[in-house]
């Protein structure tokens, strides 16, 4: 029967935690996709890259230079932007001579002629476009107007740049206002053609996906040649140092201004502005060229491998052990965070917030469901234990420094058993309820004597009560606290009798046997009622014990295998061997406690 209960527990166990990881798997996978696991993702995001760039930074040999019109070119020139024709044009020829790998235009050029201002105002732009398509390739940038549409930009300076001229600079940013991914479909609904980026990389050979994660780890901190200082190279006619910075690169043109063109980044970028991420487009253009022209935009993990990585890291719901709990805890994102890094430096991106999220929802679904087991156990315990130990030893049971398999065990105990002497006689001489005012008296009494001496009271049996000491908190030498409450126990009996004495009822006198030895004990009973208790013959005979007592003139007479267990001290006389009615014959020793006897 105990086997076919414990199966069936086990059974049930294994139903609830079932039940528990397919629960688990459902947040699993609704946390995969969430806004939480991709705000997580973010933020795990720019720190990889933030410890890729600081300690495992990727040089580019050829890099991309940045030609900037800043606060000092605009003090440089006296006319409006608008009627840069002149100084767009010197510089494009300047480029023509300096020949770069390609040239990419950030900036707004006309939708319209100027030439009812001044004649021939476009001539010297649309000659210098002509003179660098003669030596060079050129994309020139198309943005969007207030209301989210492209502008024109005037179609004579389209022609001179060459077919397919025509590129997008449209720059998108996430919802927490960073722009890392290379995609002007995030933001807008009628992108078109190619971005800047990918136009230039595709002039220069390089055919790659031309939408992606940003690989922020490549390339040195970026620096910029301000537009005036080319166009004085250009005044000075020195061919030689503009082919030193220029020759064989690819080259973009864009803004630096303090509040204009400006875009969030999750590192450090711009040379000319340490400790800033807010910069400029161009510079997001440049990264996003660099990035194009090593091994490509980083391309994000399928969403079947991230929800399949998910699921398995909800298999931490079977961490149950203390020691693998801990293990799994700090190994699991340390081996997830490292990987997912090491993955980005080879250009491939696997987000781990989902994973992460799932690992722990199902390490803390587990941990709620033990605290709920732990709290239902707790309760049961109490509701098992609470009337037999005393609280201290509740507390210790409760908080696992005393074991108790409830389902039962053999263990070595000292058993006490205690009896009212002729109380069947005085029952019938009293009342009902002066017999029940009695033994409950007497009972309180004998309890805490029981517990003070860490005892267990596990049965009351009429007029007598029966205790285990040893079990299920362990004792060193469970026969001396035993004897120890056998004496509180008398001394309480004598307190008793002088209350009975002041209400005139005749005093009572019991007798205690002690016997040492192995017994089953557990929870035994029904579903409806049961009992913490033991089951053998070491039971029996302590009673049997308690029997000797009216015969032998002493209050407790114990086996002498408790005797010797606290080598006969105290005042235990040896009794010798002595009957035992149906259990043959069994040395025993009586005792007259002193501390009863100094009373």
């Amino acid at each position: 029967m105990e086997l076919k209960l414990g199966a069936l527990k086990l059974e049930n166990e294994k139903t609830r935690i079932g039940l528990g990881f397919v629960v688990c798997l459902l947040v699993t996978a609704a946390l995969t996709f969430s806004n939480l696991s991709e705000t997580l993702n973010r933020k795990i995001l720019d720190r990889q890259f933030v410890f890729l760039r600081d300690h495992y930074p990727r040089p580019i040999p050829n890099d991309a230079v940045i030609v900037g019109i800043d606060e000092a070119t605009f003090k440089a020139f006296k006319e409006p932007y608008e009627l840069w024709h002149p100084h767009f044009g010197k510089f494009l020829q300047a480029m023509s001579r300096a020949k770069p790998s390609v040239l990419g235009i950030d900036v707004a050029l006309p939708e319209q002629s100027y030439d009812f201002l001044i004649p021939k105002y476009d001539q010297k732009l649309t000659q210098g476009l002509l003179a660098l398509r003669a030596q060079a390739p050129i994309v020139l940038g198309q943005m969007l107007d207030e209301n989210g549409n492209f502008r024109s930009v005037y179609a004579p300076f389209v022609e001179a740049s060459g077919a397919n001229g025509l590129a997008t600079v449209v720059v998108c940013s996430e919802a927490d206002g960073l722009a890392r991914f290379a995609d002007p479909n995030q933001c807008t609904v009628n992108a078109r053609g190619a971005t800047l980026t990918e136009a230039m990389a595709a002039h220069l050979g390089v055919q790659q996906p031309a939408r992606g994660l940003i690989d922020f780890r490549v390339g040195d901190e970026l620096t910029y040649m301000p537009f005036h200082k080319v166009l004085d190279l250009a005044d000075q006619n020195d061919d030689e140092q503009l082919g030193k910075i220029f020759r064989g690169k690819p080259v973009l043109l864009g803004m630096i201004l303090p509040f204009e063109d400006r875009v969030n980044l999750p590192v450090v970028l711009a040379a000319w502005e340490p400790e800033n991420r807010h910069v400029s487009t161009v510079a997001w253009h440049a990264q996003a060229l660099r990035s194009m022209l090593e091994r490509g935009l980083i391309q994000e993990s399928h969403h079947d491998l991230v929800l399949a990585l998910s699921l398995l890291a909800a298999l931490l719901w079977f961490a149950r052990l203390h020691w693998f709990k801990f293990v799994s805890l700090v190994i699991f994102p340390i081996v997830l965070l490292a990987y997912s890094t090491w993955n980005l430096s080879q250009a491939a991106y696997l987000p781990v917030g989902g994973i992460l999220l799932s690992g722990f929802a199902a390490f803390g679904l587990r941990s709620v469901y033990e605290l709920v087991l732990k709290s239902r156990e707790n309760k049961e315990l109490r509701g098992i234990f609470g009337s037999y130990v005393s609280a201290e030893a509740l507390r210790e049971l409760i908080a696992g420094g005393v074991q108790s398999r409830l389902e039962g065990e053999r263990k070595r105990v000292c058993i006490l058993f205690a009896d009212i002497h002729n109380f069947g006689a005085r029952s019938e001489s009293s009342s009902p309820k002066e017999v029940v005012a009695l033994l409950n008296e007497y009972f309180t009494e004998m309890t805490v004597a029981i517990h003070q001496h860490n005892g267990t009271a596990s049965k009351f049996i009429g007029d007598a009560i029966m205790a285990c000491f040893g079990a299920p908190q362990e004792l060193v030498c469970p026969e001396k606290n035993a004897l120890e409450a056998a004496q509180e126990m008398l001394i309480r009996v004598r307190q008793v009798n002088v209350r009975l004495k002041e209400q005139g009822i005749a005093p009572i006198e019991i007798g205690i046997g002690l016997h040492v030895g192995e017994v089953v004990i557990g929870h035994i009973g029904s579903e409806s009622r049961h009992e913490y208790t033991a089951i053998g013959e070491v039971v029996s005979m302590a009673a049997r014990l308690e029997e000797l007592t009216k015969t032998l003139g002493y209050p407790v007479v114990c086996s002498k295998a408790v005797a010797k267990s606290v080598e006969l001290s105290g005042g235990l006389t040896e009794l010798g061997e002595q009957t035992i009615k149906g259990d043959g014959v069994l040395s025993v020793c009586g005792w007259y406690p002193p501390l009863l006897a100094a009373n």
